[in-house]
């Protein structure tokens, strides 16, 4: 994270840290790590976390079912409570 030093004053920063390749949920405590880590170089304020890409980033789309994709969506929703409340 140490090149998010050089983001101009007034840029926010998307941390795409949820995988949209796999059903497996992250662990949130490991997402707010990173989130920890990348607040040593850029305003905390200025971050926010996502999904790395979109869903179908593929013709075949990836090996996840809706509720899946909703599941990762309700993790970075949550992460994001606990992190900028």
């Amino acid at each position: 994270f140490s090149p998010f030093r050089f983001v101009p004053k007034g840029t926010g920063v998307v941390l795409g840290l949820v995988t949209s390749k796999s059903p497996q949920l992250e662990n949130p405590g490991e997402l707010m790590r990173r989130i920890d880590e990348a607040a040593k170089y850029i305003d905390p304020d200025r971050l926010a976390i996502s999904p790395q890409c979109g869903f179908a980033s593929t013709a075949a789309g990836n090996p996840l079912t809706e509720s899946d994709e909703l599941a990762k969506l309700k993790l970075c929703v949550d992460v994001a409570n606990a992190v900028w409340r």
